[in-house]
């Protein structure tokens, strides 16, 4: 009992070195994640496939040639369209720091006619500025965002060659793998494997998935209310709504705030397109496609996110809560070993 006791913390704890060595060379490593991240995505997609007896190769090209095509459709049709509003956007910025210049003056004087308590004048002041530093804080990570991931593109390549591999060989590399274990922890690390899975499929693959048709729906209601830049509004509210609970209000403000700039009714009705597809995330895609398998109380999800976000920032936050389900298992699981 010991013996199996001092084995798994030694697993634990080479798991940890392992872990932190990773992060401390992660650049070198950006092509290898991506790599995986790919496979795990498109895994089940090939195994599909080959369950209707398409070989393995000849699955992962059909997968590969059907992405290449929805790739081609969207440099196609909507690249051309996003860098049209990518300079349209960046034209008007000044314009909008004028605006919110004399909104934020309007504001004072407002403020100055109510006869408040200097201490809460000052607060409120300072609630107005605090807000427009987010909000112009928030379009630049997005803009850089964005110029990142044109930056990806070499290592995006390269991973499509080594997700190839991966996925061509994952019988025989999941068989290496576990021959490097001792005999009498491969059962358990089997059972942990298919715990992290079964939390991170649904979770990862379910949850980007709804982002995009969270995304797809906003963008649409966007372009029916004559919004500008509704490409860059969908886009935006994908990436946001990755991040759980806070993702939607973070992408609600900017978006209903620049739908109110254009006329009270197009930013009321802005308001309510998010509203509406809230109500069909929380009703209709979540249920079907992410489900419970995380189990995590709603006060712990919003702490895990509070940390993941102080941590790692925006990956932090969109993989804070399936990383705190995992852990919550690893816990459990040492905790009915050794007790």
């Amino acid at each position: 009992m010991q013996r199996r006791t001092l084995s798994i913390l030694i697993l634990c704890f080479v798991g940890l070195f392992g872990g932190l060595f990773f992060y401390y060379v992660r650049s070198v490593f950006v092509p290898f994640g991506l790599a995986v991240i790919m496979a795990y995505i498109i895994y089940p997609l090939v195994r599909s496939l080959e369950n209707r007896g398409v070989s393995r190769t000849k699955s992962i090209l059909t997968v590969y040639a059907a992405g290449l095509i929805i790739a081609g459709i969207f440099f196609g049709f909507f690249v051309p369209a996003l860098y049209q509003e990518l300079k349209s956007f960046a034209r008007i910025i000044p314009v909008y720091l004028e605006t919110w210049a004399r909104l934020q003056s309007f504001f004072d004087k407002l403020l100055t006619r109510t006869y408040l308590p200097p201490e809460a004048y000052q607060i409120l002041k300072e609630t107005i500025g605090d807000l427009r530093s987010s909000v112009f804080e928030g379009m630049r990570s997005f803009a850089q965002m964005l110029i990142e991931g044109i930056y990806l593109l070499p290592s995006f390549v390269l991973a499509l060659f080594l997700a190839y591999y991966i996925i061509r060989d994952f019988d025989h590399l999941k068989k290496k793998f576990l021959s490097f274990l001792p005999p009498n922890l491969r059962s358990d690390l089997v059972f942990l494997l298919r715990e992290g899975d079964l939390i991170f499929s649904q979770f990862l693959r379910g949850h980007l998935l709804i982002s995009l048709i969270v995304g797809f729906l906003t963008g649409i209601g966007a372009a029916l209310l004559k919004i500008p830049f509704a490409i860059l509004i969908g886009i935006f509210t994908a990436i946001a709504d990755l991040i759980p609970v806070f993702g939607p209000i973070l992408a609600a403000i900017p978006v209903v705030g620049f739908a109110l700039s254009i006329s009270t009714w197009k930013g009321l009705l802005m308001l309510g397109i998010f509203l509406l597809v809230q109500q069909i995330e929380g009703s209709v895609l979540t249920p079907r496609l992410l489900g419970e398998r995380v189990g995590l109380h709603p006060l712990a999800t919003v702490f895990v996110l509070l940390v993941g976000g102080y941590l790692a920032g925006p990956l932090g936050l969109i993989f804070a809560v399936p990383a705190a389900g995992l852990l919550r298992v690893i816990i459990g699981f040492i905790w009915e070993k050794i007790v």
